[in-house]
């Protein structure tokens, strides 16, 4: 994938990453009782927050991201480009593919879309590991000031926004690569569990947001209607 794409997607959805309104030129997908259909129906998610959840969306082709939020500060959402190596959905060493998924998260996700709008945004963990069967790369994040809700302080009328510790998978599907991320700590905490039994318990939310999306293959190869996660 060419040096280009790479800054057409960190132009584009740097803010939506960050749970901050798109850029209004954008494709923009369908969202109805809950169902959000990306554009070109590349693939269809169940908000987990229900269907009166907060939703920012953007997509230029088959590149874009998804944000669900609520007014008590939970968040899920994904970031999806077409795979950056073509080796991404090969039939490879499982160390190998989670090296792939590293270097994806590192160059074309945390570098671009977070670390460049978050001064102080930190990479706390991360790991090789598995997600509803597929390989996966595991992370922690800490962005600071970047929760998805916000207070009035009382004392001085500011609107304050507190932290993120935001758990974040990355796994490739059908041509693409998806960051699947959400809020791993109570809104208004002021600190996170890094211990090593700790540190990705959000795993299991992030499955059941999985468990919700049914995906369209974008390899010419493959032909047929979408399937559901994990099959």
């Amino acid at each position: 994938m060419s040096f280009s794409l790479r800054q057409r997607i960190g132009g584009f959805i740097t803010a939506a990453l960050l749970a901050l309104p798109a850029h209004a030129a954008l494709n923009r997908g369908s969202f109805s009782d809950g169902l959000y259909t990306a554009p070109g129906q590349l693939f269809t998610v169940r908000s987990p927050l229900g269907p009166n959840s907060r939703l920012v969306d953007g997509f230029d082709r088959s590149v874009g991201t998804v944000t669900f939020m609520d007014h008590e500060g939970e968040l899920f959402g994904l970031v999806c480009t077409p795979n950056l190596d073509i080796l991404a959905d090969a039939d490879i060493d499982t160390e190998v593919s989670q090296a792939i998924l590293r270097n994806w998260f590192h160059d074309a996700a945390f570098r671009r879309f977070f670390a460049s709008t978050v001064p102080d945004a930190q990479i706390l963990r991360e790991a090789p590991g598995e997600f509803e069967g597929q390989p996966a790369w595991i992370a922690m994040l800490h962005l600071p000031g970047n929760a998805p809700s916000a207070h009035v302080d009382a004392a001085t009328g500011e609107v304050v926004r507190g932290d993120s510790w935001r758990g974040v998978v990355v796994i490739s599907r059908d041509g693409h690569t998806y960051l699947l991320m959400t809020e791993a700590s109570t809104p208004g905490a002021t600190d996170f569990d890094l211990s090593p039994d700790g540190w990705n318990r959000f795993l299991p939310k992030l499955a059941e947001f999985y468990g919700g999306m049914t995906f369209q293959s974008s390899k010419p190869d493959q032909t047929g209607p979408p399937h559901l996660a994990g099959r």
